[in-house]
C-alpha cells in the first residue's frame, strides 16, 4: 500500500497540531509548512519533514509541495484580540493559500483541504468570511479535488474570554442572545482527517452543545470560579471603530467588523464534535497563563 504523501500547512495552529498527530499515527508521511521557525521546532521529531516559509511572499513555497498528493491548509490569520500582526484577512488567508494552490498546480498536487468557516446570512458579508469564501472559489475552479471544513468557531479563539473572566468583566456585542455551537480543535481535526484521502465537497461542523453568546460568557465565568458582570456593548461600537481603525491597523479593523456581526447572528451547523466548551474552558482557566494559538 502506497504512502499517502501530504503537506500540512499551518501545523503549529491548534487545529493543524492536532491533525499532524492523528495523520502520523495513520502512518501518513506528512511535511509540515510553517511560518516562524521558533513555532517549527515543536514539530520536530512529529512531522515527517519541517519547512519553515512564509507562503504569503511569492515563490517562497515553490519547492515545498515536490512529491506531494495532498495538500491541507490549516494555515489563516488567528481571531484572537491580542494582535501583532497588522496584515489583513484577505492579506494572510488569500494570499497564502493562493500560492499553495497555485504550488500544487505546478507540482501535480491532486487534492487540497481547506480549513474554511462556517457563513451565515448575518456575517457571511465581513472581510474575514469573504477571505475564506474567495479562496473557496479559487480552489474550486482550479480543478483539482477539494473539501472544505467549515467549523462554526474554534474553542480556541474563545481562550480571551477566559482572560475576561478572571478579570470579573465579559464583553459581548449585542444582546447576547444570539446562538452559536463552537468545536473543541481535536473534532475538527479529526473532520479534516476524514476527508483528507476524500469525501464532500463542503463539511460543516458544529459543537455538541448550542448556547447564547452569553451562556458562553457565563461558562468563562464558571471556569475561573467568579460570578463576573457581563456588560453587553452595542455593535455599532465595533462596526465603528472598525471604520477609524481601517487604515491603521487592518487586522483589528476586519476582526471587529467580523466580531460585530458574528456575535449577533446565529452561528449553528451539525453537532458533529463531542467535546464540549465547558471542559475545555476548565482546562483552559487550569492552565499557566492563556495563550492564543500563533498563526502557522
Amino acid at each position: 500500500m502506497t504512502t499517502q504523501r501530504i503537506l500540512l500547512a499551518g501545523a503549529t495552529g491548534a487545529v493543524g497540531f492536532e491533525l499532524l498527530r492523528l495523520l502520523r499515527a495513520r502512518g501518513c508521511f506528512v511535511r509540515t509548512l510553517s511560518r516562524v521557525e521558533a513555532n517549527a521546532t515543536r514539530l520536530l521529531g512529529l512531522a515527517s519533514e519541517v519547512v519553515v516559509a512564509d507562503a504569503a511572499e511569492p515563490g517562497a513555497v515553490s519547492g515545498a509541495l515536490a512529491g506531494v498528493d495532498t495538500i491541507v491548509s490549516c494555515l489563516g490569520a488567528n481571531v484572537s484580540m491580542t494582535l501583532r500582526e497588522r496584515r489583513s484577512y484577505h492579506d494572510v488567508d488569500v494570499v497564502a493559500n493562493t500560492h499553495l494552490l497555485e504550488a500544487a498546480k505546478r507540482s501535480g498536487t491532486r487534492r487540497f483541504v481547506y480549513l474554511s468557516a462556517q457563513p451565515g446570512p448575518g456575517y457571511a458579508h465581513t472581510r474575514y468570511l469573504a477571505a475564506h469564501l474567495q479562496m473557496e472559489e479559487l480552489i474550486r475552479a482550479s480543478g483539482i479535488s477539494f473539501s472544505f471544513v467549515r467549523p462554526t468557531g474554534i474553542y480556541s479563539a474563545l481562550s480571551d474570554m477566559i482572560r475576561m473572566a478572571r478579570a470579573g468583566l465579559g464583553t459581548v456585542p449585542g444582546d447576547g442572545l444570539a446562538r452559536t455551537n463552537p468545536v473543541h480543535p481535536v473534532d475538527v481535526a479529526e473532520a479534516l482527517a476524514e476527508v483528507v484521502a476524500g469525501g464532500p465537497d463542503v463539511l460543516p461542523v458544529g459543537g455538541p452543545d448550542v448556547m447564547t453568546r452569553d451562556e458562553v460568557m457565563r461558562l468563562a465565568f464558571d471556569a475561573v470560579g467568579k460570578k463576573g458582570l457581563i456588560v453587553h456593548v452595542p455593535a455599532g461600537v465595533f462596526r465603528a471603530t472598525s471604520v477609524l481603525l481601517a487604515g491603521i491597523h487592518p487586522r483589528l479593523s476586519d476582526l471587529l467588523e467580523f466580531a460585530a456581526a458574528v456575535t449577533t447572528s446565529d452561528s449553528v451547523a451539525p453537532a458533529r464534535g463531542t467535546r464540549p466548551l465547558r471542559a475545555y474552558f476548565a482546562e483552559v482557566a487550569g492552565a499557566r497563563g492563556c495563550k492564543s494559538p500563533g498563526e502557522g
